[in-house]
């Protein structure tokens, strides 16, 4: 039962939900230029990226490319959400968000039903052209719930939406792996479970209860997704198979990546955005 705990791909949904909220909550009501954000975002999420990419194929990692849809398959999807955003956003204004979510949903599922998916249920087969297409409503979702959020509101007990978006994804994994309602159809649904436990955790920070240490570990969110599989490789290759090893040792060898690679970049990313809120 223990593999049904680490989900990926509902982390990748958790994930497109909130860069969705991040994205947008600056421009909920405020005017934006696109040469500057987008200046913004590559330089956030390419730089890291870069990196890894030329970490995993020095340990000799050759499917940890853009092209054949591990790990970075979402990052080429967030690369081209980023470049959308400037054209999404006017669209938003004029006819909602719900709207987009609503033919986003219909577009998505065409394309996973007729498709299908690979044997283990995911939809990472799409290639580079089509997955961002199947992800792109939870990543709307995230916009959405940027636009309606409001402060001082309850969500209800914050632990109860951890675990019931912990319980769900074991549990749609396990669908995926022994069943045909796999990934590549449920995701969608969770993705909706995700905003609620999502704006709960909002709800719950604003009220004084964050973990520090926790908002820590989620700053360096994205050097763990980049790095994990990396550093592991590298462990392994030392003969040292012990998964509890591997995994803190994997988790030890992020932080330097966090520190000498992504935090430089956000920093830069940040210093060449600051003008890029105009209203």
């Amino acid at each position: 039962m223990a593999k049904y705990i680490f989900t990926g791909h509902p982390a990748v949904i958790v994930f497109f939900v909130i860069s969705g909220f991040c994205i947008h909550f600056p421009f909920r009501a405020a005017e934006m230029s696109a040469v500057a954000f987008l200046k913004r975002r590559y330089l956030r999420i390419m730089i890291p990226t870069a990196v890894a990419l030329a970490l995993a194929q020095w340990v000799g990692l050759r499917s940890y490319n853009p092209v054949d849809g591990y790990i970075l398959w979402s990052v080429v999807c967030e690369v081209i959400y980023y470049s959308l955003y400037p054209l999404f956003l006017p669209i938003s204004r004029k006819f909602g968000w719900p709207v987009m979510i609503v033919v986003s949903v219909i577009v998505s599922y065409i394309t996973v039903i007729g498709l299908g998916s690979n044997e283990s249920g995911n939809a990472q087969i799409y290639g580079p052209s089509l997955n961002w297409v199947v992800s792109l409503p939870a990543w709307f979702m995230g916009c959405y719930i940027a636009q309606i959020h409001r402060r001082g509101l309850y969500f209800g007990n914050i632990w109860i939406w951890r675990a019931a978006t912990a319980i769900t994804a074991s549990i749609l994994y396990w669908a995926t792996i022994n069943t045909p309602v796999g990934f590549y159809l449920t995701m969608m649904p969770f993705g909706v479970l995700a905003c609620g436990w999502i704006l709960s955790e909002a709800a719950n920070a604003e009220r004084g209860n964050a973990s520090a240490i926790m908002e820590k570990v989620g700053e360096a969110c994205f050097s763990i997704y980049l790095v994990h599989v990396i550093a592991a490789a590298a462990i392994e290759r030392l003969g040292i198979t012990s998964p509890i090893i591997v995994c803190a040792g994997s988790l030890l060898l992020v932080i330097p990546f966090f520190f000498c690679v992504e935090k430089p970049a956000h920093e830069l990313s940040r210093r060449l955005g600051r003008r890029m809120v105009a209203g």
